[in-house]
């Protein structure tokens, strides 16, 4: 989906971010797997915080099989907020928060944090902000990520439209959802690990020992030793393609107000 028109430069912005939203909650596979991660984790009652809560179908299956005394939904996007309202309104049990959730001060103790904060990079969306919150929650939902790696041969991908040459010329940029068919998940390095209230962890990457031309990036998200998601069973988390010109590489991130930056590079 694209806008099409001239509009301000930030409703512009905020309404790319509402139909991100849509994208989203097209990804059956995502909100089936965070409920049964919610169920397996146990948990009932108590004070839950959701870290963008967008349109509220998370919020639902929150209500649903958490059942939370008191639900904080907290979202930036004015367009999500007006949907929140519209259909959390009346419900005594939830508070709609608007603003960032590092920049929310809960007023009672946190038996719980639900977030979808995942970038199909891992640290590229907002997985940053839980290290600048300014409460600690009894426990983070989902806890754990991965970014894993994957070498392979463009001829294994079954392009028709694209050939290796026009690929090449790619070089340097990740592009994500570049190959809308591929499937052969096998990652073979891992690149980044986080794990809640711990941090992200960089891996020294070198892939002199896998043949191949293309990378392809995949975010895991894993809630303690349950793997949740990866691109193939929550498609809205794509794969992300880039032409492999190196064995190593820098792929590093910035966060400031919400909005996180990606530097990538080869370094050898």
């Amino acid at each position: 989906m694209e806008i099409l028109n001239d509009l301000p430069e930030e409703e512009l912005l905020a309404l790319d971010g509402f139909l991100a939203f849509l994208g989203v909650y097209e990804d059956e596979g995502r909100l089936e797997a965070f409920a049964r991660g919610l169920f397996r984790l146990g948990m009932t009652g108590g004070v839950v915080v959701e870290a963008g809560a967008g349109l509220g179908r998370l919020s639902e299956v929150i209500l649903e099989i958490v059942q939370p005394d008191r639900l904080f939904l907290v979202e930036e996007n004015p367009f999500a907020l007006s949907v929140l309202r519209r259909r959390f309104g009346l419900r005594e049990n939830v508070e709609i928060v608007p603003g960032l959730v590092e920049d929310f001060h809960p007023p009672e103790a946190v038996d719980l944090l639900v977030q979808e904060l995942y970038g199909p990079l891992l640290y590229d969306e907002s997985l940053a902000a839980l290290e600048r919150l300014p409460f600690r929650p009894g426990r983070i939902f989902p806890d754990r990520g991965f970014l894993k790696a994957q070498v392979v041969s463009f001829e294994t991908l079954g392009e028709d439209v694209l050939d290796s040459a026009t690929f090449r010329e790619l070089s340097g940029a990740l592009v994500s959802d570049l190959f809308p068919d591929f499937e052969a998940w096998g990652p073979q390095k891992t690149v980044l690990a986080w794990r809640a209230l711990q941090g992200l962890e960089r891996r020294e990457m070198d892939l002199s020992d896998l043949p191949g031309d293309v990378v392809v990036f995949g975010v895991e998200v894993w809630d303690g030793e349950e793997k949740l998601c990866d691109p193939v069973i929550c498609p809205n988390w794509p794969f992300v393609f880039t032409p492999r010109t190196g064995n190593r590489f820098d792929l590093s991130f910035s966060y400031l107000g919400g909005l996180s930056r990606t530097v990538f590079r080869w370094t050898g």
